[in-house]
């Protein structure tokens, strides 16, 4: 079992009036970077596995067990040269600093890999954030996985969105969530206010959850600037 430790950043204060949650593939990131890297990895393969999840007939660790086990070999080397192809939102660093200025606590919540997270974050000067996910290395050509957020009474995830904000927020504190997909779903009961986009955006409209639509980085600093709920 890797120690179960985290990414840390002095802009989080447990007094703030705020708390700012968010996910990395597809918000963070402009693509679904797990999701393409395991594409890439097993020629395709890791696609059953993942219309399975997306269908509720497994969970997310389970997926992430068959994606992985489909994959070739691979070598550290080859996980970079393929992780380095991808970006952030652009305007994500200047989102960070706008959360820091307001000394607002923002957590990078994730039911994929570290193994790209770190690293498109450490490429863009953003190695400091407190990051929650899923853990990977290569050994003998092969991922291992492991689970250090495992939350028994989650049934859908490998890391639980929601535990996550119950674990970090405080007494009294807003909690802004920030998400595109499935594996965000569990976070929409215990947030204040939601900013959505593709899946996570049709399931609150399917569902009656008050969200707020977004583009990118730059439209949520703006939003967050206006909004009465974080205006304390």
């Amino acid at each position: 079992m890797i120690e179960k430790t985290e990414h840390t950043d002095s802009s989080s204060s447990a007094s703030s009036p705020v708390a700012v949650f968010c996910d990395f593939d597809g918000t963070i990131s402009l693509q679904d970077v797990g999701n393409r890297l395991f594409h890439h990895f097993s020629d395709g393969k890791s696609d059953d596995p993942v219309a399975k999840w997306l269908s509720d007939q497994i969970d997310s660790r389970q997926c992430l067990i068959e994606e992985a086990a489909v994959m070739r070999e691979v070598t550290e080397a080859d996980l970079h040269d393929f992780i380095d192809r991808f970006e952030i939102d652009r305007a994500f660093p200047a989102f960070v600093d706008f959360c820091r200025t307001r000394k607002w606590p923002l957590y990078i919540l994730s039911d994929g890999l570290d193994v790209y997270i770190d690293r498109l974050l450490k490429r863009h000067g953003l190695a400091g954030l407190p990051v929650f996910s899923n853990r990977a290395v290569v050994e003998n050509g092969r991922l291992r996985l492991d689970w250090p957020w495992i939350d028994n009474e989650c049934d859908r995830c490998a890391n639980c969105k929601g535990f996550q904000i119950r674990r970090l927020r405080t007494p009294g504190q807003t909690a802004v969530y920030i998400g595109d997909g499935k594996s965000d779903l569990c976070a929409l009961p215990e947030a204040d206010m939601i900013l959505a986009k593709g899946f996570l955006a049709d399931h609150c409209r399917q569902n009656g959850i008050d969200f707020v639509p977004f583009n990118d980085f730059a439209e949520i600093t703006d939003i967050l600037k206006d909004s009465p709920l974080t205006l304390r």
